[in-house]
């Protein structure tokens, strides 16, 4: 690690509290007494920009709580190609994802990134092998269709 990280985490845990845990508002709030810490520089403080960046992720958690199916299931997606940096993201309709042969692919290499993220953090859950096993499976024989 950078000591730039190494310094944003030694902040962090020695903000933990007496049940253990690292409360985010009170890192904020000892960032802002801090400004020379590495945590205040690794926050935005611009509140215009942060304001922004907070608006645009409401909207995007009321897309996926507002815009579901009568069985409260998503009813857009936003695949990897279509989350860009220069914010200009954006959702496509579920049903033309799993309509298009191209899309569907790309939101099954999404699913399994995603599932390799999960299987990382929680990897040391022994219940849980046998998801990782099915997991592995699913992987494995893709890479032979691949390789085909």
């Amino acid at each position: 690690m950078s000591d730039r990280t190494d310094s944003i985490s030694t902040e962090l845990l020695a903000l933990k509290n007496s049940n253990g845990t690292i409360n985010p508002a009170d890192a904020v709030a000892w960032a802002k007494k801090n400004p020379k810490s590495s945590l205040a520089g690794a926050l935005e403080w611009d509140d215009d920009i942060a304001g922004e960046r907070w608006r645009v992720w409401q909207v995007r958690q009321l897309i996926s709580v507002h815009i579901v199916d009568a069985d409260g299931g998503r009813r857009f997606v936003s695949l990897s190609i279509d989350r860009k940096h220069d914010g200009s993201n954006g959702y496509r309709p579920l049903d033309e994802v799993m309509n298009r042969p191209d899309l569907r692919e790309i939101m099954l290499n999404d699913a399994l990134h995603d599932l390799e993220r999960v299987q990382e953090r929680y990897k040391k859950l022994s219940d849980l092998q046998e998801v990782w096993a099915a997991a592995d499976k699913l992987r494995s024989r893709r890479k032979g269709k691949a390789a085909a």
